[in-house]
């Protein structure tokens, strides 16, 4: 497919450009932002042939098929409908929206349109975590009892978000929609299972600190499986982690989530009585995942299969990003 990004920064650069130029048989046409210089520097740099500030002109470029979002969290509704009223796929960078009702939204906007809907769940794409699934459907890890995940990065306090992302009205939260999303996206997905209830503490401090730079959550899953996830922006030498444990074996995933570590390799091992495994992968970059996500997405375009991060995955994530901080602020067990 022919691509467009609505919102060519940072985010865009580090993962989605790099991800369709190494994906097969995908092509970056057009890109759009507010300040035309910087589409054009965006484009030239990622050898798209047109640039716009005009999103409407972009949207009305009829060799585009779809397009990825990456503006502001808030934005994100807006931008989703107008481009699937172009008849435009789409996939949306996560969080899918702030609000239910916004990502209720997309979704009619895209089922109304006849066009896709996807949003960037990327983890699900490391070959560890293949891996990892295949051997959870096999029955080898057996009744799976507890599981934790970390994605952390090591910024100092105030030092990592700025602008719109210490925003709450455009962003949402901090750690729970940038970071803690991720690792929750993946277990779910990993167990094929669903979240039903959550508890969290986050370091959310207005006016001082306005959205939380770490959070901390609990998770029970349908399958009986209880869950930690910690996620933010303050452990330097992090260890961005996967772990499960089930009546039959133990299952890790190191250094698997979000940015690799430079030279870093990743790692799945299995150990249990009567199963022992161990894969060690190259360093596997965002863009690697992406691309693999990329692919995925367009296979599914073509085939009319199933999108496996859907629209409907990205509005359950809002459901529970929205119960996480909710859990947060009243202090209390948050039934999704």
């Amino acid at each position: 497919m022919k691509w467009g990004i609505i919102g060519a920064g940072e985010i865009a650069g580090r993962s989605f450009a790099p991800g369709v130029k190494l994906a097969a048989g995908e092509r970056l046409t057009a890109v759009w932002r507010r300040d035309l210089a910087k589409a054009q520097a965006f484009a030239a740099q990622f050898g798209a042939p047109r640039a716009y500030d005009s999103l409407e002109r972009m949207l009305g470029d009829p060799e585009l098929d779809a397009v990825y979002i990456a503006t502001p969290n808030s934005l994100h509704a807006d931008h989703a409908v107008m481009a699937a009223t172009a008849g435009k796929h789409v996939i949306c960078e996560k969080p899918m929206a702030t609000t239910v009702r916004d990502a209720e939204r997309m979704i009619e906007a895209c089922e109304r349109n006849k066009v896709r809907l996807g949003v960037m769940f990327q983890n699900r794409f490391h070959p560890a975590h293949a891996e990892a699934r295949r051997h959870i459907q096999s029955g080898a890890l057996g009744e799976v009892d507890l599981a934790s995940a970390q994605l952390c990065r090591g910024y100092q306090r105030g030092g990592h978000w700025s602008g719109w992302r210490v925003t709450p009205e455009m962003t949402g939260s901090g750690a729970i929609v940038a970071q803690a999303v991720h690792p929750i996206d993946l277990l779910r997905h990993l167990m094929d299972s669903e979240v039903v209830e959550v508890q969290a503490m986050t370091d959310e401090a207005p006016p001082a600190r306005p959205v939380d730079e770490m959070a901390y959550c609990l998770l029970r899953f349908a399958n009986g499986a209880h869950a930690s996830v910690i996620a933010g922006t303050l452990m330097p030498r992090h260890d961005n982690d996967v772990l499960l444990y089930g009546s039959k074996a133990k299952i890790t995933c190191k250094g698997t989530l979000g940015v690799p570590k430079p030279g870093q390799p990743g790692l799945f091992s299995i150990e249990g009585d009567a199963v022992n495994a161990r894969v060690d992968y190259p360093t596997d970059s965002s863009a690697s995942k992406m691309a693999r996500f990329i692919e995925d997405f367009s296979r599914a375009v073509a085939g009319n299969a199933a999108i496996g991060s859907s629209g409907e995955n990205g509005l359950q994530m809002v459901r529970i990003a929205v119960a996480l901080q909710a859990s947060s602020r009243q202090g209390r067990l948050m039934k999704i």
